[in-house]
Parts: C-alpha cells; structure tokens; sequence
C-alpha cells in the first residue's frame, strides 16, 4: 500500500476520534465516547481487506441494534453485572449469528453500557453517527479506487458455529465473573471478549501472531492512559488532542506491525472512558486479561477446528451418498 492510501485511514479515523471526544469533552456526556469506532477504523479502513465478512448495511445494523440492547439489560434486568454480562453475550452472540456475519465489535457495543451503567441515549445515536462516518469514508475510499470493495458471502450458522458460539460465551462469562463480582469490572474490557471471540475462530491469524497481538494489545492500552493521564489530566490539553494522537500512534503501530487486529484500536480509546484512579493499572489488566483469554484459545479453537473438520467429512460423505443414488 501507497504511503498516501496510508495516510488517508489514519487522518479520517483521528479526525472521526476528534470529533467524537469533542462533542463528549463540550457537552459532558461521556456516554458519547464509543471505543469500538477505532476497531471499525482499523477493520474497514486500515486494514487491506476488510477483517469481517460484513456488509455496510448489516454493520451498521447490528452494531445499533446490541447497543440498543445494551442499554435495555441495563435498565430491565435489575441484577448484578456479573449476571447482566452473560446476559448481554448470549444476546449479542445471537445477534451476530443471526445477521449471518462475524461482525464481532457488536460484542463490545452491547456490554459498554452495561459497565458506565449508560442510561443515556447519547450512546447509541453516537454508535449510529460515528459508525456511518467511517463507512461512508470507506464506501468512498472505494468508489475512488483508493480501496478494493468487500464482497459480502453470509454465513451459514451451522452446528459448528453455534456450538463455538455458546463455547464463546460460557467462557467469557466465567472469565468476567470475579472481576465483575468484586467491583472492577473494567479488568476485563469489553474490547478483550472480542479478541477471545477472533482469536477463538478456526484459523485464525490471531492465534498465528499471540506474541504481536499480546504486544499491540499492552501497547495501545499504555498509549491510550499514558496520553490522557499526561496531556489531559497534568497539562491540562483538550481530552479530544490526547485521543487524536492516541488514535495517530494506534493506526501507525498497526501499519508497523501489518498486524490489523481491531480491538487493539478499541482497547486504546477505552482509556478516555474508565475512572480516572483506574488509569494505572488498566495495561497491567489489559496485558493479563489478554494473557489469560489467549491460553483459553489453544483448547478451545483446537476443538471447534476439530468438530468443523468431521462435520465437513460428514457433509462430502452425505454429498458422495447422494451421487451415487
């Protein structure tokens, strides 16, 4: 890739990141920051093909639709967000299978609200706005030939995908429960249960690069706090100019690394969300939460290959039986 079509994702994902924490810094609503728009950023924009089989229409769609979701287990399910947490997987898990994509930033946007206890529906009009941004920028990227366009396939959610589903969601629920239990649930960010949930799928190249992820994902939780611990809350610099680098040095060490892993981007912009006495440890909890989601990759994707692998024989099997009939 150009150094100019390089550029151009970095420049519109700083400047959608500007705007988004702008508006959050001017009006008090912090709800209005949304993560997940630098994992979409690097996922539509940076990286050279798009990181999910998605088309714009269903991205957009179902990333509203956890949000909105989100927000109703945190006002309808009156329990403790170790309960609401399973909760809102197994219904963004859902979603995703059922918008026959594996658009998994969903899962993110479904559980932000659950730990800011967001009430306010500055969230998802922000999740609708931010995200079309990005798309639009892609859509024109793409009609101007600086980007090849995705060509969408649904995905069947056969027995094998249902079952990594409920796998997915039964250990990501474990894994939140003591963090959530004892009152820190920012230990286990909404951005790490999407990397378990990429790094989980068979063949993913996640799991093929753990030691450049593991460093990404350490790198960019340390970028996001150091940056808004030292321009904003020492010097006193607009929180939108620390998020704006942030976002500039997250899409450079992307492009350094040629390791466009999403939720590294979330990961970093997280940071201008969690209390400000959490800023110091959150990239020690970032970097062991992600240690401990990747040991849990090895058996648990090992497994769904292996039951994709004998579904796969059974189908030619069924297919050569009919053949011969």
């Amino acid at each position: 890739m150009s150094d100019k079509k390089k550029l151009i994702p970095i420049l519109i994902s700083s400047a959608v990141c500007i705007l988004m924490v702008a508006v959050a810094e001017m009006t008090g609503e912090k709800e209005i920051i949304f993560p997940e728009i630098a994992a979409i950023a690097i996922g539509t924009l940076a990286a050279p093909t798009q990181s999910w089989n998605a088309s714009k229409l269903r991205m957009i769609t179902t990333v509203t639709i956890a949000a909105l979701m989100g927000m109703a287990v945190v006002r309808f399910v009156p329990f403790p967000q170790y309960i609401q947490i399973p909760v809102a997987l197994t219904a963004s898990m859902a979603l995703i299978t059922l918008s026959r994509t594996n658009f998994l930033p969903a899962i993110s946007a479904c559980l932000l609200p659950i730990l800011l206890v967001t009430h306010s529906f500055f969230y998802p009009i922000s999740v609708v706005v931010t995200t079309s941004l990005i798309l639009l920028a892609q859509h024109i990227l793409e009609q101007t030939g600086l980007r090849e366009k995705h060509n969408f396939v649904p995905i069947k959610p056969d027995k094998a995908l249902v079952k990594l589903r409920i796998a997915q969601v039964i250990i990501s629920s474990l894994i939140c429960f003591l963090p959530t239990a004892n009152g820190r649930p920012f230990l286990v960010a909404p951005p790490l249960l999407v990397a378990f949930a990429e790094m989980t799928v068979p063949h993913s190249r996640i799991k093929k690069n753990m030691r450049t992820a593991t460093i990404m994902m350490a790198l960019c939780a340390f970028l996001g706090c150091s940056s808004r611990l030292l321009l904003t809350e020492i010097l006193g610099l607009p929180l939108a100019l620390a998020a704006a680098i942030t976002c500039c040095a997250v899409m450079f060490a992307v492009d350094r690394t040629a390791l466009y892993f999403p939720p590294c981007g979330a990961i970093a912009v997280l940071a201008f969300v969690i209390p400000l006495n959490a800023l110091l440890i959150f990239p020690f909890a970032v970097t062991l939460g992600f240690l401990a989601f990747a040991a849990l990759t090895m058996l648990t994707s090992d497994h769904v290959i292996k039951e994709q692998t004998e579904t796969a024989h059974e189908e030619q099997e069924h297919a050569e039986a009919l053949n011969h009939i």
